[in-house]
């Protein structure tokens, strides 16, 4: 999930138009369909706060270069990691996911 699909789906949860958060973090509705679209990615601290503070998350989320998790999504991967081979296929199978098999010659493990 990148920076943008984060802002754009807790806005929608908070049931907020880009309107609404714009004015309740001082900016634009431009802006905020700007960060939503991925085209801003530099954002100055206050506004991180703001942003944060309005979404109720944790700011850290928006200092993130990479595609971020969301809580729910890292509680799946921990559990899916901690199951057994049986329950890995299935939810392979589930969500159609082909297993990727491990190279032999490789040290990581």
């Amino acid at each position: 999930m990148t920076i943008g699909d984060i802002i754009r789906n807790r806005r929608k949860e908070l049931n907020m138009t880009q309107e609404d958060l714009a004015n309740s973090v001082g900016t634009t509705k431009a802006t905020v369909s700007r960060w939503e679209s991925g085209d801003i990615h530099k954002m100055k601290r206050p506004m991180i706060a703001a942003l944060a503070r309005t979404l109720q998350l944790d700011p850290l989320i928006f200092l993130q270069r990479e595609e971020v998790l969301m809580p729910d999504e890292s509680e799946v991967i921990y559990a899916y990691r901690k199951a057994d081979d049986g329950t890995k296929a299935a939810v392979r199978k589930l969500l159609d996911v082909q297993e990727v098999k491990k190279d032999p010659t490789s040290s990581a493990g």
